[in-house]
């Protein structure tokens, strides 16, 4: 098994970095999706010189490293949001993941960015055993506002999934895509610079003060400022967590059939620290579990070698009667609140995002606070909260 991320991007070219002193008028810091979406939405709204700068590589954050699900479901269900925030809000809340998901859609098929992209169903697993979440009762949430979802079990259910681990689910159509999120991010990035987006890498920053930002070898004189750091973010509200994910082979096409898999979807389960799965573009299984709570300062990149063999006896259990075996496993670090609902900041003409955990929600934050700069009404204002110090 190799301990290494299994995401590549072959032909990627990292960007030098920033010498000498520049200016703009909206200086973005922050290589991840956020970051590159946001000088995406910015740069598509007419917006005219624009910086993007990086401390390492772009990808090289949560980003390169997640499992690229992007699901509507982040790592909160509709009881949640109804829970917290009520029905008015979590049926806005769950519109606004829809737009972005299908936005997401429409940008990797415009942009043509070559991501393995694969729009696929989710299937939502539960057992007999007490799970974290009643999944009769998101279904009855969620079917008011999902015509074609499915709830399954008995046969129904094993032609979806062949396995004993669980009972029952349920079926949502085309909730989710399946990509490799580091060409995603990566390739997403190479399309700005037709844009006129400046890209700068191997670029940290140390400080900003009076709208001057100032690197290493250079500094950046701002009229506007977009800090997508995620875990950079010093504020105590963003929680550090480690996750991990595991690749196997390739699976052969009888393997997929006797799976339920041939059609790929995207599966997870109820339990609160919820394991999930999907099929890759080459027929590997991807799987992740786990999320562990770290200092904040934490930042080693080591397998963590409890959540592996976790995974390892969970893909047993779902398939006994396949032997996979993991090829690739690694772990990752990433941001989240303890709502797991972005954390938006905007002092003046500076705006931070953090804490944001789903790739979805990346997006959506993204466009949310490029409108807000740009002084234009944001749909989401109904249901992101912005700080505003």
């Amino acid at each position: 098994m190799k301990n290494e991320i299994f995401w590549k991007n072959q032909g990627y070219k990292i960007r030098s970095e920033l010498r000498g002193n520049i200016e703009c008028e909206y200086l973005i810091v922050g290589g991840g999706i956020t970051g590159v979406s946001a000088a995406y939405f910015l740069a598509k709204s007419g917006s005219k010189n624009i910086v993007l700068v990086e401390k390492n590589y772009i990808g090289s954050g949560a980003t390169g490293k997640a499992a690229g699900t992007l699901v509507l479901r982040g790592e909160a269900d509709l009881g949640d949001l109804y829970k917290n925030h009520g029905p008015k809000k979590a049926r806005l809340y769950w519109q606004g993941l829809h737009e972005a998901l299908k936005k997401i859609k429409k940008v990797i098929l415009e942009e043509k960015i070559d991501c393995d992209a694969e729009p696929q169903d989710t299937l939502y697993c539960g057992s007999i055993r007490k799970t974290h979440v009643d999944l009769r009762h998101e279904y009855t949430l969620e079917k008011r506002l999902e015509k074609k979802t499915k709830f399954l079990k008995g046969d129904q259910f094993k032609k979806e999934l062949n396995t004993n681990l669980f009972t029952h689910g349920m079926l949502s159509s085309l909730h989710g895509l399946s990509v490799n999120p580091l060409k995603l991010v990566q390739n997403l990035s190479v399309k700005l610079e037709k844009y006129g987006v400046k890209i700068y890498e191997q670029t940290a920053l140390l400080q900003t003060s009076q709208n001057i930002a100032k690197m290493e070898h250079g500094t950046v004189r701002y009229k506007k400022l977009i800090s997508a750091v995620d875990l950079d973010n010093p504020i105590f509200r963003v929680r550090n967590q480690k996750t991990t994910i595991a690749i196997t082979r390739p699976l052969t096409e009888s393997e997929l059939v006797q799976t339920g898999l041939k059609k790929k979807k995207i599966v997870y389960d109820s339990k609160k620290n919820y394991n999930y799965f999907k099929v890759l573009k080459d027929n590997r299984m991807l799987f992740g579990y786990g999320i562990i709570l770290v200092h904040k300062k934490e930042r080693r990149t080591d397998l963590h070698i409890p959540h592996l063999r976790r995974i390892e006896s969970f893909i047993k259990k779902l398939f006994p009667y396949l032997n996979l075996e993991t090829e690739y496993a690694w772990t990752g670090n990433f941001g989240v609140t303890r709502s797991y609902e972005p954390l938006i900041e905007l002092e003046n003409d500076a705006v931070k995002i953090s804490g944001v955990g789903s790739q979805v929600v990346c997006f959506m934050a993204a466009e949310h606070v490029v409108n807000k700069l740009l002084g234009k009404k944001s749909k989401m204002d109904e249901y992101l909260k912005t700080i505003v110090e």
